[in-house]
């Protein structure tokens, strides 16, 4: 709930089981520093795939890997 991940009824759209899920949980595994590097490297990664495969959009690749629109506001939050 405090990361606003997207319901349906009681069940969370994203980040169960998914590439997202596992964002998530580096989120609160990792330091700040590392996680940043992580999500620096991760959009690094993506970036070279559709440069070389133009047959999907980034919007509907972060689609399949579970993202969720508001991805980058989620992944923001800081733990406690």
């Amino acid at each position: 709930m405090k990361l606003k991940i997207a319901q349906k009824g009681t069940q969370y759209v994203n980040g169960k089981n998914d590439l997202f899920s596992v964002v998530i949980a580096l989120r609160y595994m990792l330091s700040d520093g590392w996680y940043k590097e992580f999500i620096k490297e991760l959009k690094t990664l993506i970036d070279k795939y559709l440069k070389k495969h133009d047959s999907i959009s980034e919007q509907e690749l972060y689609e399949r890997m579970g993202f969720p629109e508001n991805w980058r506001k989620i992944t923001r939050y800081r733990k406690q």
